[in-house]
Protein backbone atom coordinates (compact mmCIF):
# COMPACT_ATOMS: atom_id res chain seq x y z
CA UNK A 1 0.00 0.00 0.00
CA UNK A 2 1.43 3.42 -0.72
CA UNK A 3 0.29 6.54 1.70
CA UNK A 4 0.98 10.02 1.49
CA UNK A 5 3.37 11.37 4.56
CA UNK A 6 4.18 14.76 5.74
CA UNK A 7 6.15 14.63 8.58
CA UNK A 8 7.06 17.76 10.37
CA UNK A 9 9.06 17.29 12.63
CA UNK A 10 10.86 13.42 11.61
CA UNK A 11 14.20 13.09 14.29
CA UNK A 12 17.43 11.21 13.51
CA UNK A 13 20.51 10.76 14.90
CA UNK A 14 23.31 11.26 14.19
CA UNK A 15 27.12 10.58 15.62
CA UNK A 16 28.55 14.28 16.57
CA UNK A 17 31.95 13.25 15.22
CA UNK A 18 30.65 13.97 11.60
CA UNK A 19 30.99 16.81 10.23
CA UNK A 20 28.23 19.57 10.32
CA UNK A 21 28.72 21.49 7.21
CA UNK A 22 30.70 19.95 4.34
CA UNK A 23 30.98 20.22 0.27
CA UNK A 24 27.14 19.54 -0.13
CA UNK A 25 26.80 22.97 1.80
CA UNK A 26 28.97 24.86 -0.85
CA UNK A 27 27.59 24.12 -4.27
CA UNK A 28 24.08 25.85 -4.41
CA UNK A 29 23.39 24.08 -8.09
CA UNK A 30 22.78 20.36 -7.68
CA UNK A 31 22.55 20.17 -11.20
CA UNK A 32 26.45 20.72 -11.33
CA UNK A 33 27.07 19.01 -8.54
CA UNK A 34 29.09 15.70 -10.07
CA UNK A 35 30.93 18.19 -12.47
CA UNK A 36 32.19 19.86 -9.01
CA UNK A 37 32.66 17.58 -6.93
CA UNK A 38 35.52 15.78 -9.11
CA UNK A 39 36.52 18.88 -9.54
CA UNK A 40 37.47 19.64 -5.84
CA UNK A 41 38.20 15.79 -5.60
CA UNK A 42 41.41 16.85 -6.99
CA UNK A 43 42.97 17.77 -4.18
CA UNK A 44 40.45 17.96 -1.51
CA UNK A 45 40.48 14.02 -0.13
CA UNK A 46 37.51 14.28 1.63
CA UNK A 47 35.62 15.98 -1.56
CA UNK A 48 37.23 13.03 -3.43
CA UNK A 49 35.22 10.41 -0.60
CA UNK A 50 32.08 12.47 -1.30
CA UNK A 51 32.77 12.22 -5.00
CA UNK A 52 32.42 8.60 -5.58
CA UNK A 53 29.61 8.11 -2.80
CA UNK A 54 27.79 11.14 -4.49
CA UNK A 55 27.08 8.11 -7.11
CA UNK A 56 24.66 6.68 -4.83
CA UNK A 57 21.89 8.97 -5.23
CA UNK A 58 20.19 9.54 -8.33
CA UNK A 59 20.89 13.40 -10.01
CA UNK A 60 17.49 13.86 -10.36
CA UNK A 61 16.96 13.44 -6.36
CA UNK A 62 20.11 15.42 -5.65
CA UNK A 63 19.98 19.02 -3.33
CA UNK A 64 22.54 21.20 -2.84
CA UNK A 65 23.11 24.40 -0.79
CA UNK A 66 23.38 25.82 2.50
CA UNK A 67 21.76 23.11 4.82
CA UNK A 68 22.18 20.21 2.97
CA UNK A 69 24.96 18.62 4.32
CA UNK A 70 23.35 16.21 7.30
CA UNK A 71 20.67 15.20 4.40
CA UNK A 72 23.23 14.40 1.70
CA UNK A 73 25.61 13.16 4.03
CA UNK A 74 23.31 10.39 5.43
CA UNK A 75 22.78 9.46 1.46
CA UNK A 76 26.20 9.40 0.38
CA UNK A 77 27.54 6.89 3.29
CA UNK A 78 24.58 4.70 3.42
CA UNK A 79 25.62 0.94 4.40
CA UNK A 80 23.82 -1.55 4.46
CA UNK A 81 20.99 -1.97 6.88
CA UNK A 82 17.70 -2.96 7.22
CA UNK A 83 16.16 -1.41 4.15
CA UNK A 84 19.66 -0.59 1.92
CA UNK A 85 21.99 -3.42 0.70
CA UNK A 86 24.87 -0.37 0.46
CA UNK A 87 24.12 -0.06 -3.25
CA UNK A 88 22.52 3.15 -3.15
CA UNK A 89 21.92 5.80 -0.40
CA UNK A 90 18.97 5.84 2.71
CA UNK A 91 17.90 8.99 5.24
CA UNK A 92 16.51 6.83 8.38
CA UNK A 93 14.50 8.84 10.64
CA UNK A 94 12.18 8.48 13.36
CA UNK A 95 8.79 9.81 13.50
CA UNK A 96 9.25 10.42 17.30
CA UNK A 97 12.47 11.57 19.28
CA UNK A 98 12.44 8.77 21.42
CA UNK A 99 11.89 6.26 18.75
CA UNK A 100 15.13 8.13 16.59
CA UNK A 101 17.29 7.44 20.02
CA UNK A 102 15.88 4.01 20.39
CA UNK A 103 16.69 2.85 17.10
CA UNK A 104 20.37 4.74 17.23
CA UNK A 105 20.78 3.79 20.76
CA UNK A 106 20.00 -0.41 19.74
CA UNK A 107 22.50 0.16 16.57
CA UNK A 108 25.22 2.17 18.78
CA UNK A 109 25.26 -0.26 21.19
CA UNK A 110 25.77 -3.59 19.34
CA UNK A 111 28.67 -1.78 17.61
CA UNK A 112 30.35 -0.90 21.07
CA UNK A 113 29.60 -4.84 21.86
CA UNK A 114 31.04 -6.01 18.41
CA UNK A 115 34.00 -4.43 19.05
CA UNK A 116 34.76 -4.70 22.67
CA UNK A 117 34.85 -1.16 23.28
CA UNK A 118 36.04 0.25 26.95
CA UNK A 119 33.86 2.47 28.88
CA UNK A 120 33.26 5.49 26.09
CA UNK A 121 30.63 8.46 26.40
CA UNK A 122 29.35 8.66 22.78
CA UNK A 123 27.90 11.94 21.49
CA UNK A 124 24.86 12.26 19.02
CA UNK A 125 23.34 15.52 17.51
CA UNK A 126 19.77 15.09 16.88
CA UNK A 127 18.63 16.51 13.86
CA UNK A 128 14.87 17.63 12.64
CA UNK A 129 13.66 17.66 9.51
CA UNK A 130 10.19 18.21 7.33
CA UNK A 131 9.76 14.75 4.91
CA UNK A 132 6.87 14.70 2.53
CA UNK A 133 6.43 11.71 -0.13
CA UNK A 134 4.72 9.00 -0.87
CA UNK A 135 5.82 5.79 1.01
CA UNK A 136 5.05 2.10 0.74
CA UNK A 137 3.36 1.64 3.85
CA UNK A 138 3.99 -1.36 5.93
CA UNK A 139 2.76 -0.48 9.03
CA UNK A 140 -0.05 -2.77 8.75
CA UNK A 141 2.32 -6.09 8.43
CA UNK A 142 2.91 -8.23 11.62
CA UNK A 143 5.92 -7.57 13.18
CA UNK A 144 6.18 -10.97 13.17
CA UNK A 145 7.09 -10.51 9.15
CA UNK A 146 10.57 -10.88 7.70
CA UNK A 147 10.27 -7.31 7.04
CA UNK A 148 10.83 -6.78 10.87
CA UNK A 149 14.05 -9.07 11.49
CA UNK A 150 14.95 -7.82 14.88
CA UNK A 151 18.99 -8.82 13.73
CA UNK A 152 20.92 -7.24 11.35
CA UNK A 153 22.34 -10.77 10.16
CA UNK A 154 18.45 -11.97 8.91
CA UNK A 155 17.96 -8.09 6.61
CA UNK A 156 19.02 -9.92 3.50
CA UNK A 157 14.76 -10.07 2.41
CA UNK A 158 14.35 -6.73 3.81
CA UNK A 159 17.33 -5.38 1.69
CA UNK A 160 16.17 -6.79 -1.40
CA UNK A 161 12.59 -6.12 -0.92
CA UNK A 162 13.17 -2.44 -0.44
CA UNK A 163 16.12 -2.80 -3.69
CA UNK A 164 13.01 -3.91 -5.80
CA UNK A 165 11.20 -0.93 -4.47
CA UNK A 166 14.02 1.65 -5.58
CA UNK A 167 14.75 0.24 -8.78
CA UNK A 168 10.98 0.88 -9.48
CA UNK A 169 11.62 4.28 -8.38
CA UNK A 170 7.91 4.55 -8.09
CA UNK A 171 7.73 5.65 -4.02
CA UNK A 172 9.58 8.05 -2.38
CA UNK A 173 10.94 5.36 0.33
CA UNK A 174 9.00 3.11 3.39
CA UNK A 175 7.17 3.66 5.87
CA UNK A 176 6.88 1.22 9.04
CA UNK A 177 6.85 0.66 12.63
CA UNK A 178 10.00 0.90 14.49
CA UNK A 179 11.59 -2.20 15.91
CA UNK A 180 13.32 -0.86 18.68
CA UNK A 181 10.58 1.35 20.10
CA UNK A 182 7.03 -0.28 20.49
CA UNK A 183 4.65 1.71 19.10
CA UNK A 184 7.16 4.63 17.43
CA UNK A 185 7.63 4.91 13.98
CA UNK A 186 10.40 5.05 11.19
CA UNK A 187 11.05 6.19 7.64
CA UNK A 188 13.76 4.85 5.11
CA UNK A 189 13.50 7.82 2.87
CA UNK A 190 15.07 6.74 -0.91
CA UNK A 191 15.11 10.73 -2.11
CA UNK A 192 17.09 13.74 -0.78
CA UNK A 193 14.82 15.82 -2.26
CA UNK A 194 11.88 14.81 0.04
CA UNK A 195 13.48 16.47 2.99
CA UNK A 196 13.73 19.59 4.14
CA UNK A 197 14.54 22.14 6.84
CA UNK A 198 17.15 19.95 8.34
CA UNK A 199 18.91 21.62 11.39
CA UNK A 200 19.58 20.20 14.86
CA UNK A 201 17.28 20.05 17.80
CA UNK A 202 20.13 19.14 20.61
CA UNK A 203 22.90 17.03 21.79
CA UNK A 204 22.67 14.10 23.98
CA UNK A 205 25.25 11.33 25.03
CA UNK A 206 24.96 7.59 25.69
CA UNK A 207 26.75 5.90 28.68
CA UNK A 208 28.50 2.90 27.20
CA UNK A 209 29.40 0.56 30.21
CA UNK A 210 31.69 -1.80 28.48
CA UNK A 211 29.07 -4.41 28.71
CA UNK A 212 25.95 -1.45 27.41
CA UNK A 213 24.84 2.08 27.19
CA UNK A 214 23.52 2.27 30.90
CA UNK A 215 21.98 5.78 30.48
CA UNK A 216 21.88 8.61 28.15
CA UNK A 217 21.63 12.41 28.91
CA UNK A 218 20.63 15.30 27.40
CA UNK A 219 23.48 17.56 27.08
CA UNK A 220 22.17 20.72 24.98
CA UNK A 221 18.44 21.69 23.70
CA UNK A 222 18.90 24.47 20.91
CA UNK A 223 15.83 26.90 20.78
CA UNK A 224 14.08 27.33 17.30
Amino acid sequence: MVTAERWAPSYRAVASKYPTVSVYDRITDAANFATLLEIEALTNPRAREEAGAFRKVRPADAIAGPGTTPIMASFAYSGPSRFCDGTYGVYYAGREEETAVAESRYHTEAFLRATAQPSIDVDKRIYVATIEGAFDDIRGRSMRSKLYAAAADDYDYTQRYAHRLYDRNRVDGIVYNSVRNPGGQCVAAFRPRIIRNAHIRKYIQFRWDGRRIAGVVDLINIRE
